[in-house]
């Protein structure tokens, strides 16, 4: 297992707090870090494996409300991952 690094980001997208989490995979560390988001008060969080930056998760950005009548989105549609 490799110990990655989360980084809660404010607002202004400062550092508000890190936790260390255990995962087997990249892809597993930003699912991990997408569980986080939806119980925290930060708006994104950047995952890290020492320097190298493997990326971040955050929502979507909301689009405008058009009431057209369709289901809510799929978890899939739940965040965004940039690496």
């Amino acid at each position: 297992m490799t110990s990655y690094r989360c980084y809660f980001l404010g607002e202004d997208g400062k550092i508000q707090g890190a936790e260390v989490i255990e995962a087997e995979t990249d892809a597993a560390a930003l699912e991990a870090a997408e569980q986080r988001l939806l119980a925290c008060k930060f708006p994104s969080i950047e995952v890290w494996d020492r320097a190298r930056r493997v990326g971040a998760v955050h929502p979507p950005p909301q689009a405008p409300s058009q009431n057209s009548g369709e289901e809510p989105g799929t978890e899939d549609d739940m965040f965004s991952v940039t690496a």
